[in-house]
């Protein structure tokens, strides 16, 4: 499909006439013209120049309007599963796995939940990947895609260090609109990586779960736990004085959303290849997608068209002669 970006430029076009109603060639005075033998070929290379003046004008209009052509978009069926990476992006994801205690040279909980996960989108090519980031505000990496080098782009880029808080009922929102009135042709899942937790209140909670039960969503949660840190299987202890995780009441509020839900902890970095090599074991179902292939820009095009014929006409300029031979 042709299109344009600036419709409003198109009134230029009228220009292209102006080569068609006046040659610009120089005049030569001769005194008796009926003297002057017929020379065809001089008539039609002056009607060749006149065009060419024309085609210059309208390719060089054209360019300026932003003239490209856009793909339909194509369906295509495969198998394979919706799935919605979110990761956690707060402060302490670039901690090791040991904590504080961690010495220099150990990897990052964030760098390794990118390169373990970058593995795993590699390993399925048939799948369509989204991805949200969060801290203390979500950020929105990718819609659902099947562009290979894009989802393990966004996934390497959240590698870097992170800042703020871990809000995980923003990222989880985030995540479950990349569904929304999206047909439902293969397994929807949304993967949550994340290293902590925080209470979620009455009113996201509710949202949150009118969502999964919207979009048919499972949940899968990676949690990444520092060595001697508390997880969200660990129950309140009154006699040891532990006070309840976050993460334990969040793990209580996943199991009672009524959705296909699993619950991952991951304490060294073969651990979490282990977890997500357990996800990547998710049912394949026949999918359904549609891809839209990116525009193709024809500016250039039509510039070296309008190079292209302003050269010639240049050309012509300079072998034009100005006065009669003796």
């Amino acid at each position: 499909m042709w299109s344009i970006d600036h419709p409003f430029v198109l009134w230029a076009l009228a220009l292209a006439l102006a080569p068609l109603l006046w040659h610009g060639q120089r005049t030569l005075p001769h005194g008796w013209l009926p003297a002057v033998p017929p020379d065809p070929a001089s008539r039609v290379l002056a009607l060749a120049l006149r065009l060419t003046g024309a085609l210059t004008v309208v390719a060089a209009v054209l360019a300026l309007s932003g003239l490209h052509r856009q793909g339909s978009a194509v369906e295509h069926v495969g198998t394979g599963a919706h799935i919605v990476i979110t990761i956690d992006r707060s402060a302490s994801m670039s901690d090791g796995f040991a904590g504080r205690d961690a010495k220099q040279g150990d990897e990052p909980k964030g760098q390794a939940a990118a390169r373990l996960l970058e593995d795993f989108v590699r390993e399925r090519p048939r799948d369509l990947f989204g991805m949200v980031a969060f801290s203390t505000a979500p950020v929105h990496g990718l819609s659902l895609t099947a562009d290979q080098d894009a989802v393990r782009a966004a996934v390497r880029a959240s590698a870097a260090p992170g800042v703020g808080l871990t809000n995980i009922a923003a990222g989880l929102t985030m995540a479950l609109e990349q569904f929304r009135d999206k047909p439902v042709t293969g397994s929807r899942v949304v993967l949550l990586v994340s290293d902590g937790a925080a209470r979620i209140d009455a009113r996201a909670q509710n949202q949150i779960r009118r969502l999964f039960a919207e979009n048919r969503s499972a949940l899968y949660w990676i949690f990444l736990r520092s060595a001697g840190g508390r997880g969200p299987s660990d129950p309140p202890d009154p006699e040891k004085g532990f006070d309840p995780a976050p993460e334990y009441f969040l793990n209580e509020y996943f199991l009672d959303l009524g959705v296909p839900y699993r619950l991952y902890e991951a304490d060294t970095p073969d651990a979490l290849q282990r977890a997500i090599a357990d996800v990547s074991r998710l049912q394949n179902l026949p999918l359904r997608y549609l891809e839209t292939p990116p525009r193709e820009d024809l500016g250039g095009i039509c510039l070296a068209i309008a190079l292209a014929g302003s050269l010639v006409l240049l050309l012509a300029r300079s072998l034009e002669v100005s006065a009669w031979s003796r």
